[in-house]
């Protein structure tokens, strides 16, 4: 059977979820940059930053472990979870443009372990 990416799936959700977070992080500084969309300032929040964090935590805890213990047995997709989320955690530390990165660099490692791990399940099936 050929499973779709693109449906209601875990994994498709935690895609999505890491690839907005890394999209915020990375093209905010340039949105808020122009003078006529400053009013979308409150992007620039901790607190939607941390339910971006939040969310990809939570699809990647329940889809790629549930995966690896159920299906594949392969921990591939569990390492790029772990460094994108360390490097996510390592953003937190610092400011201005290496946060910016770091964080954009941290949602692309997470959306990315979700991939993998799409593709190990679509392989067993």
């Amino acid at each position: 059977m050929h499973t779709k990416f693109i449906s209601l799936n875990l994994d498709f959700l935690g895609f999505s979820a890491s690839m907005l977070c890394a999209v915020h992080c990375l093209a905010l500084p340039f949105i808020v940059t122009f003078g006529a969309l400053s009013g979308l300032s409150w992007m620039e929040n901790h607190a939607i930053e941390s339910c971006f964090i939040f969310f990809s935590i939570l699809f990647a805890s329940l889809s790629l472990i549930q995966g690896y213990r159920k299906q594949h047995q392969q921990l591939d997709a569990i390492y790029v979870v772990a460094i994108g989320f360390l490097v996510i955690l390592a953003s937190r530390f610092v400011d201005g443009n290496l946060h910016v990165v770091l964080a954009g660099i941290g949602g692309c490692a997470v959306a990315l372990a979700h991939l993998i791990n799409w593709r190990l399940l679509k392989a067993i099936k």
